[in-house]
């Protein structure tokens, strides 16, 4: 009597552990999933206040910006994108030194943010005067500076702090003027074009680029005043007229050549280029940006292996060119205007892609083409382009 009594008693008390597990778990219970729960809220209308009562105070704690890119259809399905992969060929380093014709800029591996305190603290130990800052606009000016044995001149740098070409990367560039020793030192300063002498750029350069690297950027607080510094960025994915393309916000020069390194990395092999008609004509292959590729091992190099050798285009970019297969649209008669196309017969199976470098100034398009110059879908445009994205430099 006793036995069924306590096997009684332990079937209720199991039969109520289920019940008690299900109603604090399940779709019902207590530690439900939550996660869409938002599908189901409800729009609450905008707090009104009465009359004579300021709403300054009064603003939207999660804002919803504007869609401003209308060339995008939304009404169909979309595919969520893998993140933006950082380049590696960019990152080898966290700090080095760029240079482009007489043109030279430290790239630091560290947002503008971060970057900035310590330029102002690798001024500051070396007991450079700053006379003048802008956190928002990323400037920063040092006093009249006198270097020894030089009795005739004192010198004067600005550095700009710039947002870099890749994400979480800084620019800067440095700027040194000098003048005669007796030259008054108060009031505002037109600083040049270039630098007045190249070394003494260089030698502020070295020294900033050494400092921030040896650093290495631990301990560093990240400055709450040039959070705003490159918010739009160097280089944006935009559409114009259907087509994608990359707006790079530098000079022609730099874009060209950065352009150049790109199309030569992650499945990309760079056939031929004509700069004076802005051109690249290169091949993608999907298979070599596979992850998990083996490079060749170093016998396989020293013995030759069984490496295929890289394909080629059975066509000269200037035969291309001459063959383009083109709309005729007003906006294919721009941007190949300093291209002529001056045989309508077709060549057969062109193989490969044309990558269109135009604009002036700091306003730079990047587009790319089939090889007859044709739009390709705007999915693979944009895929293809997001390549050449991440590996400017």
């Amino acid at each position: 009597m006793m036995n069924r009594l306590v096997l009684r008693v332990a079937l209720l008390a199991a039969v109520g552990g289920v019940s008690g597990c299900s109603s604090l778990f399940g779709q019902e219970g207590f530690f439900r999933d939550r996660g869409d729960d938002y599908l189901n809220a409800d729009m609450v209308p905008p707090m009104k206040l009465p009359a004579g009562v300021s709403e300054q105070g009064i603003q939207q704690l999660y804002v919803v910006p504007q869609i401003s890119n209308k060339e995008v259809d939304f009404s169909g399905t979309f595919e969520v994108p893998r993140p933006q992969a950082l380049s590696d060929s960019a990152f080898t380093d966290r700090v080095k030194i760029q240079k482009l014709g007489e043109k030279r800029w430290i790239l630091v591996s560290a947002s503008p943010a971060e970057v900035w305190p310590q330029v102002r603290s690798f001024l500051s130990r070396n007991n450079l005067e700053v006379v003048y800052t802008d956190a928002t606009n990323g400037v920063i000016e040092t006093g009249w500076l006198k270097f020894k044995g030089d009795e005739e001149f004192k010198d004067k740098y600005r550095l700009q702090i710039e947002q870099g070409v890749q994400p979480d990367s800084t620019e800067i560039h440095v700027l040194h003027m000098s003048v005669a020793q007796d030259t008054p030192g108060r009031g505002q300063v037109n600083w040049p074009a270039s630098s007045a002498n190249l070394e003494r750029e260089a030698w502020m350069m070295d020294e900033l680029a050494a400092t921030i690297a040896s650093d290495g950027g631990s301990g560093q607080a990240a400055s709450l005043l040039a959070q705003t510094i490159g918010l739009s960025g160097k280089v944006n994915l935009e559409a114009g007229q259907g087509e994608p393309y990359l707006h790079l916000m530098l000079d022609y020069a730099r874009a060209w050549a950065t352009v150049g390194h790109a199309v030569n990395q992650d499945g990309f092999t760079l056939w031929e280029s004509d700069d004076v008609v802005g051109v690249y004509y290169v091949n993608f292959d999907p298979a070599a940006t596979e992850e998990g590729d083996d490079e060749p091992g170093f016998f396989s190099g020293l013995f030759g292996g069984d490496e295929e050798p890289r394909a080629s285009s059975p066509y000269s970019l200037r035969e291309v060119l001459a063959h383009l297969q083109l709309d005729d649209t007003a906006e294919n008669r721009q941007i190949f205007s300093s291209v002529s196309s001056t045989s309508a017969e077709k060549l057969k199976d062109v193989p490969g892609y044309l990558v269109v470098v135009r604009g002036s100034g700091d306003d730079i398009k990047v587009r790319i083409r089939d090889g007859y110059a044709r739009n390709l879908p705007a999915r693979d445009a944009k895929k293809l382009l997001n390549i050449i994205r991440n590996n400017l430099i």
